[in-house]
Order: C-alpha cells, then structure tokens, then sequence
C-alpha cells in the first residue's frame, strides 16, 4: 500500500519532467536553426550593459529582468563591449546600432553569444511550466495538473518564443507568478504570505511593462474575494478597510524592496547629467510636448515633467527610470504601431487580432480542452440558478469554491 501510495505521487512528477525536457530539447534546437530576431538585436546589447556596466541607458521601454538575466551566461564570454562609440556616448537609446556594433562589428562570436544568451529564457519558459504544474496540481490534483503542463510546454506559441530574448514568456511566468501568490495569500492571510506575494508582483512588475494591468486585476480579484468571503456578522467597513490595506502593502513591496533595488543597481554607472538628459529627450513630444511658459501642464504631461524632475535626483532617479519606461509604453501605444492584418495596413491595430491569432495558432486539443471547460462551467452554473432560482447566492457560493479559476478567467 505505502508503495503503491507513493507510486501515485512520484509517477507524476516523472512525468512532469519529461514534459519539461522535451519541451527544451524542442526550444533548443529551434534556436540553434535561428539568427538573431529584430528585438534581440535591441535586448540583448542592453542586457550587457546592465549587467556588465551597471548602466541602463540603452532600451528603457522594458524593464530589465529578462534581458540582464539573459546575460548572466554570456559574462563568461568576456566579449567585446564597444563603448567607445557613438551608439554608446552620445546616440540617444542607439540600442540597435548598439547591438549590430556588439554582435557583428567587434570581434565577438555572435552564434555563440546569442545562443548563451538564450539559455535563461528557455530556462524561465521551463519554470513557468513547473509553476502551471504546481498551480493546477494544487488545484485539480497532481495528475490532473500535468494537462495544463503539457498544452503549455508543446504549446507551438511558447515553443516559438521561449527559446528568444524577448519579453513576451517572461511576463507570461509573471503574471501567473504573481497571481499564485497573490492567491495563496488571499486563502491563508499572514505575513509570510504577504511578503511573497508582494515579492511576486515586484517580479512580475520587473518582467514586461504590460504586467501593469496586474494593479487594477489585483484589485478587482481582492475586492470579489471581500464580497463573496466577507462575515455578514462583522463590520464590513473593518474587513473592507483590511483587504484595501492589504493590496496596498503588496504594491508597496514589490516596487519599494524589488523594482527600486534592481533599478538603482542597474543606474549606477549611468550619469545623472545623461539620464535626465536623455528622458528629457526621449518625452520632448509626450503629451504635446513641453508646457509654454507661463501655462499650466496639462495632466499626461505634468507626469513627463515630474519624471524628468525625479531623473535629476539621486535617491528618485532608480523609480524615475521605471516610470520613463511606462511613459514609453504609453506614447507609443498613443502614437500606433504599423502593422499589415487581414489584408490591410493600420496603425490602430484590430480588435479582432488577438482571438483570431489565439484561435488560429493554438493546437486543437488546447482549444477544445478551453471550450470544454468553459461550457461545462457554465452550464453547471445555469443548472444551479434554475435549480435554486436565485441567481446571486448560487453565483457568490461558485466563486466560493473555484475562486482561483474565476480569477483567472477575470484576467
């Protein structure tokens, strides 16, 4: 019986790791067959100057983890890093010719750093699959939990992108890693699990700048956690008031003990002079541009002033950085980005883009694994309502009990 028992536990997790394995043997190969794409020239230049020179001048519009983490192995390399030219002392953001200098013009061997540099992120994409496992396991049972492993891990959308130095799996790994512990927090309130939710949301928040929706998704999943678990026999205010201080202590570790630490290491060896400099550049047209003399900002462009105030400050400029890269996200995504779908060219892009790439490039098993799911759910919900005739006590007692899948679906 005991080895039976034991069988059951260790025979998933067997499972589990030829799962992962092959799932990097597959990234692997794929980038051996694959030249540097247009945004590793971008990243991985920047990544080596924030790690090999403490300075984060080059590609502000992401934050840095994935990048610097993506370096780490190449450091062994002690490539050439030109910092001698104009890419580098007085271009602004000159990361593209950056990384053409560094990868192709200074003696190094670019294969070889692009393919060192690419071992962190099939390694990050491997860890988001062990922590889809973990999550599911806890939630479905360690069996049950190597489904949603295995439609990732062979995934053809994060085989294609896990073995890049991109963003794009890091703020996937973010988003779910920040959304466990967030949970796991809001099942067992303490400390300990504060910490590391805040823990995981300054992680998160490190990972891509779209990993900024995770503020308002947080709150939305706090505030239906209070609604549907609150005591209707205590003060609602009190537990109200606990739950809004609880979200904000989150917040305030992950970007005081995470994002500002890792920023102020990788400013250090950035000029003062340069970086306000530089910001006051790159936000000369945010928000219609700098304030006339004589007239009051208007809203979007007093947050360009204060950051480019904040630059000019030793102990702001580490969050200062952070927030010029938000702006970045911001100005771009106000300005457009060209773009050739359905047989047309736009800049405003498509709402029909996102489902239909999801629709046409997930495997069918992934998508009928999805629909599945989705219409025994909510036929079991109906089913309730009509049994129960009450709509809103059946629905609050569902959340209840699959709160973690109701906030996954609010995501």
């Amino acid at each position: 019986m005991s080895i039976y028992s034991s069988d059951k536990k260790v025979l998933p997790l067997i499972i589990l790791a030829v799962i992962a394995l092959f799932s990097f043997l597959l990234m692997q190969s794929a980038s051996r067959g694959d030249s540097a794409i247009m945004d590793e020239l971008a990243h991985i230049p920047a990544g080596y100057g924030y790690v090999h020179e403490l300075d984060y001048r080059l590609n502000p519009e992401h934050p840095p983890l994935i990048k610097a983490l993506a370096m780490l192995p190449v450091l062994a390399l002690n490539p050439t890093f030109p910092t001698e030219i104009p890419a580098w002392t007085s271009k602004l953001n000159g990361q593209w010719d950056m990384g053409r200098a560094f990868l192709y013009a200074s003696g190094n061997n670019a294969d070889r750093i692009i393919q060192l540099a690419r071992l962190m992120p099939m390694l990050i994409t491997i860890l988001t699959l062990l922590l889809i496992y973990l999550f599911a396991a806890e939630l479905l049972g360690a069996w049950w939990g190597l489904l949603p492993a295995f439609l990732f891990g062979l995934s053809p959308t994060i085989l294609a992108h896990g073995h890049y130095v991109t963003t794009d799996i890091g703020a996937a790994f973010g988003v779910v890693f920040s959304t466990y512990f967030f949970l796991k927090f809001l099942r067992a309130r303490s400390a300990k699990h504060l910490i590391f939710a805040g823990f995981a949301f300054g992680v998160s928040t490190l990972t891509k700048f779209s990993t900024a929706l995770l503020v308002p998704y947080l709150i939305i999943v706090a505030l239906l956690h209070f609604w549907v678990s609150r005591n209707e026999y205590a003060g609602w205010w009190r537990q109200f008031w606990c739950y809004i201080k609880n979200v904000a202590l989150i917040f305030i570790i992950g970007y005081m003990f995470v994002v500002y630490p890792i920023y102020s290491l990788f400013v250090q060896h950035y000029p003062i002079a340069r970086q306000v400099t530089d910001t006051t550049s790159i936000l000369t047209s945010f928000a219609e541009g700098p304030t006339p003399v004589g007239k009051l900002c208007i809203p979007m462009r007093c947050l360009a002033n204060l950051d480019i105030f904040m630059a000019g400050n030793s102990l702001t400029r580490p969050f200062a950085h952070y927030f010029l890269g938000v702006l970045m996200v911001i100005q771009r995504a106000a300005g457009g980005n060209s773009d050739y779908f359905m047989g047309f060219m736009s800049k405003s892009g498509s709402r029909l883009y996102f489902p239909l790439i999801y629709v046409t490039k997930e495997t069918l098993p992934a998508l009928i694994t999805v629909l599945f799911g989705l219409l025994l759910g909510i036929g079991g919900a109906i089913r309730r309502a009509r049994r129960d005739r009450w709509i809103i006590q059946p629905f609050m007692e569902y959340c209840r009990r699959n709160f973690a899948q109701i906030s996954m679906l609010l995501f």
